[in-house]
């Protein structure tokens, strides 16, 4: 059961409880004033519901009547014994006084007492209850005038019901009695809803100081299926998340340590080769004009490493930091690498490099990217294929595809090909196939990590399959723009 639904028939039986109390305690106020059970319906009954009278009422009616035509009658005693045989039927005995004196008295009253009796002219709305002889009475009262205009009064008196004695006795007891009940029942019901509430409540924050002090490993258990449940699983996934990331930033201190260490020696490498040549040239190694030569292009060109691998390295952090901006528009990328295998194909004229350009036919090849970031993703793969083939006729394919709802670029080589246990590996930061890690080929060892990151932005992916000695090919996808407005058509 939901806390919702608890919480809802705890307020319904909070309200509906003191209600029932407050009708129950009504009417046993009502036994205790009116006397019957019987009798309180006259209290509220319509004007055209009279004809549903009892006897007793209906004759009380005609004695009315017949007080005001003939009030001598009520001084015969023959009449008034006849009526009260039809009194008796209904419970009730009858009562005649006159003046100060009772000049009529039903066996079934003996011992009644003029003071018992209500006053002439004294007139309540709700019958009165009085003890008579020990035995409570309901009294009925109709007041007239005898033919000399003496004081006349009729009453209609009745045996209060054995409820209404209960009532008169432990009244006190059962208003006591009720208030306890309510008192009770809305404690236990506040009682069930809040233990069902807080105990869940307080193991949520055992678990959370056992995650604040860095205890991820045990499990939160939900104790039941409502709200406080499904927030206890999310405590449990987040620990999970939490666990996982602090995983996660392990490894990412672990990698930041690598990451250090493997900058320090990229860059102490071409350091030392400009170090150890310029100080050649001060202790005049360089003493001849061809000597000094190659020893400043030598110096250059490990400049420009430096410079390549630091380009590299901040385009690398801003990848990893998700900082570097992407701005993606539509491209037709069937003529997008038209255009980069022709310029390719110009760059490498006197190279030996032999590059061909497939395209599946009939193809919708339209996708939201970023020129200049696939440029740069297509340019390192070309880099690194020629970069690691020393064939003297190299040889650089494409193929362009549509698979479904993206399209895939494969571009594949005749170089040498890269290991089985190297092949998850090149697209690692730092990695090169030559496990000394020299620099003699050039590069950082960033441009297929690059390439991914770039990819992964636009939400492709990019692999590799290669066999020593066969070549290797690298292939990535693209999703298509599926007619989505260019003006958003960033992700």
């Amino acid at each position: 059961m939901s806390i919702r639904l608890r919480l809802l028939l705890s307020y319904i039986a909070m309200i509906f409880i003191p209600i029932l109390f407050a009708m129950v305690s009504a009417l046993l106020i009502a036994l205790l004033f009116r006397g019957d059970v019987k009798e309180l319906r006259n209290i509220y009954l319509p004007p055209e519901h009279q004809r549903d009278l009892s006897v007793k009422d209906e004759l009380f009616l005609d004695l009315g009547r017949q007080s005001v035509k003939d009030p001598g009658l009520f001084l015969d005693r023959p009449y008034l014994t006849g009526m009260e045989k039809k009194l008796k039927k209904s419970g009730a005995s009858l009562v005649i006084r006159k003046g100060k004196k009772i000049t009529y008295l039903s066996s079934s009253l003996k011992g009644l007492d003029t003071k018992d009796l209500p006053q002439f002219g004294v007139y309540q709305d709700i019958d009165p209850i009085e003890r008579i002889d020990h035995q409570f009475y309901s009294i009925k009262k109709l007041d007239f005038f005898f033919p000399r205009g003496t004081e006349g009064s009729l009453f209609f008196i009745s045996d209060a019901s054995s409820l209404a004695k209960f009532v008169r006795s432990f009244f006190p007891g059962l208003f006591i009695g009720l208030i306890l009940i309510l008192i009770i029942t809305n404690g236990l019901l506040t009682y069930y809803v809040s233990r069902s509430i807080i105990r869940p409540i307080r193991e949520l924050q055992k678990a959370a100081k056992e995650i604040k002090d860095g205890n991820l490993d045990d499990k939160i258990e939900p104790m039941s299926k409502d709200e406080l449940g499904q927030l206890a699983l999310g405590f449990d996934k987040m620990r999970v998340r939490l666990k996982e990331s602090m995983e996660l930033q392990s490894a990412y201190e672990d990698n930041r340590k690598e990451l250090i260490a493997n900058i320090s020696h990229d860059l102490k490498t071409p350091i030392t080769t400009i170090k150890g040549y310029v100080e050649g040239i001060r202790d005049g190694v360089a003493n001849s004009p061809a000597r000094m030569e190659r020893y400043i292009q030598t110096i250059y060109n490990k400049a420009i490493d430096l410079d390549h691998m630091i380009d590299e390295l901040f385009l690398y952090s801003k990848l990893d930091l998700q900082r570097l901006p992407f701005h993606f528009e539509f491209i037709q990328f069937d003529h997008y690498i038209q255009d980069f295998v022709e310029e390719l194909q110009f760059d490498v004229e006197d190279m030996n490099v032999v590059v061909s350009l497939e395209i599946e036919k009939n193809r919708d090849y339209s996708v939201l990217g970023d020129r200049e970031h696939l440029k740069r993703v297509i340019s390192n793969i070309v880099n690194n294929s020629l970069k690691y083939n020393e064939k003297v006729n190299k040889k650089l394919s494409f193929h362009l595809s549509d698979i479904q709802s993206h399209i895939q670029l494969s571009i594949k080589d005749n170089g040498p090909g890269i290991s089985a246990e190297n092949l998850p590996l090149i697209f690692d930061r730092f990695y090169r196939a030559d496990l000394a890690r020299g620099t003699e080929k050039g590069g950082s060892g960033l441009g297929l990590s690059i390439a991914k990151r770039i990819i992964e932005e636009h939400k492709g992916s990019i692999w590799a399959e290669s066999r020593v000695g066969h070549g290797t090919m690298i292939s990535f996808t693209l999703k298509k723009a599926g007619g989505q407005d260019e003006n958003s058509s960033h992700y």
